[in-house]
């Protein structure tokens, strides 16, 4: 067991809540149009994290719940979050060992896979549901999440270990 593990392991539920409650707050803040495909996805980020670091907390189940939350927020297709969100969790879960042996450069190329998935099944939704291509700009907003997933995780390791002590 890491460090990190063991840090995590004492994290509070109230702490996991808090945090996707700011994440969600923040991703149902309406921006421009423009500005919005360069905005990290924030709950799907702290989704990811916390289904990385416990699992037992956040799983696929929350991933549909936080999705649903989103789709409402957005007014967006019922269900495209969601899906979008469950996928990547879903690979998360799947190479979770493997991750937490990663460096915060390879956790980030994996976050960016799997924010990718999900940017390709929100596009791929939307595209069914209204017949129209919603543009490229939305697959940089996966470039950007991935670039700021060192300081996320070490932003909530500074959160976790100042509420252990």
């Amino acid at each position: 067991m890491t460090e990190v593990d063991s840090l995590h392991r004492h994290t509070r539920k109230r702490l996991i809540i808090l945090s996707l409650m700011a994440a969600l707050f923040f991703d149902l803040i309406p921006f421009p149009q423009p500005l919005a495909g360069w905005l990290p996805a924030s709950t799907a980020m702290m989704t990811l994290y916390w289904s990385l670091h416990r699992p037992q907390n956040i799983d696929i189940g929350m991933a549909f719940v936080l999705g649903l939350i989103m789709d409402v927020g957005l007014g967006t297709p019922f269900g495209q979050h969601a899906l979008g969100i469950m996928a990547a969790v879903y690979l998360v879960e799947h190479n979770r060992h493997q991750m937490l042996g990663y460096s915060y450069g390879y956790q980030a190329l994996t976050i960016l896979g799997c924010l990718m998935l999900m940017t390709l099944v929100l596009v791929i939704v939307h595209f069914f549901a209204t017949h129209q291509f919603t543009g490229w700009n939305l697959f940089v907003s996966p470039f950007i999440s991935a670039l700021l997933w060192p300081f996320l995780s070490k932003f909530m390791l500074y959160l976790a270990y100042s509420r252990r002590l």
